[in-house]
């Protein structure tokens, strides 16, 4: 079995393209090379990038991929055989052209009818010229977010090349990109090695040596290694301070892509600076300076840990110039704070007037105002807030955007206006609030804490998913510019999973009546004057909008995309109602009798023709089996709606699992579709009433059995 080992040596690529190239190739590189590997382990594939190298080895490669038959076909019978049985010149001509013995020609029939045809075996390409022929496209197509050309090949790729590895055990395969063309030789670390800003040239005498030689080259290749040395390194000064590192994953993984071998060096900062908010110190070192923190008792001590990428005899030098950096940075930090104290929060209201949200959609002091709307309207209909405290955190939600803090750090918006507004006396409730009614911001983050943060940030959400699907700006398969699909998700997980019953239909509906009368939702198109109310119109597109991520939400969390489509095509705009009937229906499939039962719902479901429009009469029901249907129906409807209120879903579904036997014995004996339209249209009535109240938990149709 062989080796193959392709490594692309660069110029610093930025931290996101390493990552960026290993997704990439650990995607393609299993589908590209499946032919070739001899046994299917996970060691077969290792993919590496650093700041300086990307690429993979391969292990337990064939020389060859497996022959392959196929089956050609040539001319019609009737063409290619004489009246006398004997091959034509057509059919010779088709054995010579394939390359077959006239002896091993066949006739086979198809739906076309009888032709002559041949199996002809097609050779497995070699792995040197599989490689040759497929490695220059592959890493051609590397999604990099920016690239660049840097010679007169016009060759794009994120940074310049500088030297290509391209080893079949211990054979060069050669291939050429951008005017480098493949060798055995390497480059060693840029500083530990001479000649230094270069580093040595090294030749890789096989593929199996690389790993060995790169690490005593004073080179991590993989990220894994780099990642845990990282990590111990941090743990390991954390235990010698007594303080618990904090572990920020985005910044790990920064510092991972900016070394080649980490060396970690532990720092001072004065403690005078320990008087700024910790989210503040931790946003500078990360930000400006990608250091760690420390902390005991949740409180910052006055160390960072830094990373270098280069080992030095004396480090005290490099610590004191990490120092000095960092020191100069909170001086400034240090300043913006204690000239934002000298403003109250509530000063800079009036000044959001000048800080545009959307040329369509008017300032920031608007959007303040339609959160505010759809803040109360919210807490009219879950009862989640006091409206005192809410209109108060609406009102100072956004004015921290004006300080000089957030001016510097936007990270830090919504942390500083909580730590003004407890500065200068606001509630606790309230100055949560600013801070939390941005959360969640990503799809793991936190939720909201307190209830006026809950109800502002819902409002903040289905403020901008309305306000951008209103001027058309639905974010793309790829691009999400204004964060509408984030916000939508936002929503999702705070309703599901805060528990929060509240339909979004009527939430919009009751909007869409607002601003006829209140100033809730109007929109500014580029004049002062010119506004635009919330169009009824959108809501459908909306709710569609929110329910596609709401789908892909459940799906992510593991549920049947059949129960999930048969709850949400029934349900209204409950999302949390909706989870726990996708949650009572996928228990429900653990019912051995799962399959009988669905069938059984399903043709209740079927039967009923495409908005058929009937009035049921119990008068009319003949058959003893209709009759029993109904008289059950009726014991079931009332305990069935209860849970239904109660959202008791499975207790609901324990109902309807009552009415099965009744069912089956009126499918069995009552024919539906008779002759008599008055009876047939009081059968279909009866049907559609039992699937009504089916249709309160789910559309079993769409149920896969």
């Amino acid at each position: 079995m062989k080796t193959f080992l392709l490594e692309i040596g660069t110029e610093e690529l930025p931290p996101k393209a390493v990552n960026v190239a290993i997704d990439f190739f650990r995607k393609n590189i299993p589908q590209l090379f499946e032919n070739y590997f001899g046994y299917d382990t996970p060691e077969n594939i290792e993919v590496f990038g650093s700041p300086r190298r990307i690429g993979f080895l391969l292990k337990n490669l064939k020389e060859k991929e497996p022959d392959t038959e196929k089956t050609v076909i040539g001319p019609p019978l009737k063409v290619a055989v004489d009246s006398e049985g004997r091959y034509t010149k057509a059919a010779l001509a088709f054995a010579s052209k394939n390359n077959i013995p006239v002896e091993n020609l066949e006739v086979i029939e198809n739906e076309k009818g009888k032709y002559i045809a041949a199996k002809i075996v097609i050779e497995g390409k070699d792995i040197r010229q599989f490689i040759k022929d497929s490695l220059p496209e592959l890493i051609g197509k590397i999604p990099f977010p920016k690239t660049m050309r840097w010679n007169s090949t016009g060759y794009r790729f994120s940074r310049p090349i500088r030297w290509i590895v391209s080893l079949l055990d211990d054979e060069v395969v050669p291939f050429e990109i951008a005017g480098v063309k493949a060798d055995r030789y390497t480059h060693l670390h840029r500083f530990m090695t001479q000649p230094a800003g270069r580093g040595e040239r090294k030749e890789i005498p096989d593929a199996s040596s690389y790993k060995e030689i790169t690490k005593l080259g004073f080179v991590l290749a993989s990220y894994e290694e780099r990642e845990n040395s990282i990590k111990t390194q941090i743990e390991g000064f954390g235990r010698t301070l007594d303080a618990s590192p904090v572990m920020d994953l985005e910044l790990l993984d920064e510092v991972v892509n900016l070394t080649e071998f980490p060396v970690g060096i532990l720092g001072d900062f004065s403690p005078e600076y320990l008087v700024l908010p910790k989210e503040v110190i931790i946003t500078v070192c990360k930000v400006h300076q990608r250091y760690f923190n420390f902390e005991k008792d949740g409180q910052l001590i006055p160390k960072f840990l830094a990373f270098s990428n280069t080992s030095v005899p004396d480090k005290n030098v490099v610590k004191a110039g990490y120092e000095k950096v960092l020191r100069a940075r909170l001086e400034d930090a240090l300043f913006f704070y204690e000239e934002d104290l000298k403003h109250n929060l509530e000063e800079f209201y009036p000044k959001l007037a000048g800080i545009q949200f959307h040329q369509k959609l008017g300032s920031m002091l608007d959007k303040v105002e339609r959160n505010g709307g759809i803040a109360l309207l919210i807490s009219e209909m879950t009862g989640l807030s006091h409206q005192e405290d809410l209109k108060r955190a609406n009102k100072l939600s956004k004015c921290d955007l004006l300080t000089e803090m957030v001016k510097e750090f936007d990270e830090l918006q919504g942390i500083m206006g909580m730590h003004y507004a407890l500065k200068q006396g606001e509630k606790e409730e309230v100055a949560r609030a600013i801070y939390e009614h941005y959360l969640p911001r990503t799809s793991d983050d936190e939720f909201p804490r307190t209830e006026t943060g809950t109800v502002l940030a819902l409002a903040d959400k289905l403020d901008t998913v309305i306000s951008f699907i209103s001027i058309g700006e639905k974010p793309k398969a790829t691009a999400d510019p204004f964060g509408v699909r984030r916000n939508a998700i936002g929503i999702i997980r705070i309703l599901v999973e805060k528990e929060i019953d509240l339909d979004i239909k009527k939430v919009l509906d009751e909007i869409s009546e607002r601003a006829r009368r209140t100033k809730i939702l109007h929109f500014a198109l580029g004049r002062e004057n010119w506004k635009v109310d919330f169009d009824e119109r959108l809501i459908p597109e909306i709710l569609e909008f929110i329910k596609t991520r709401f789908i892909a939400y459940l799906k992510e969390k593991g549920f049947d995309t059949d129960v999930i489509n048969a709850v949400v095509s029934a349900g209204n705009g409950n999302l949390y109602r909706m989870y726990l009937k996708v949650k009572s229906l996928q228990s429900l499939k653990k019912n051995p009798e799962f399959t009988d039962i669905m069938t059984v719902f399903k043709r209740v479901g079927r039967i009923i023709p495409e908005n058929f429009e009937g009035e049921f009469d119990e008068k009319i029901l003949q058959q003893e089996e209709e009759k029993e249907l109904y008289a059950h129906y009726r014991q079931v409807k009332e305990r069935f709606e209860e849970e239904i209120n109660n959202r008791e879903y499975d207790r609901a579904l324990g109902e309807l699992l009552k009415l099965k036997p009744y069912i089956d014995r009126f499918f069995d004996n009552v024919m539906v579709m008779v002759e008599d339209k008055k009876i047939r249209n009081n059968r279909l009535s009866l049907m559609k009433i039992i699937n009504d109240m089916f249709m309160k938990i789910a559309d079993f149709t769409k149920i896969t059995t």
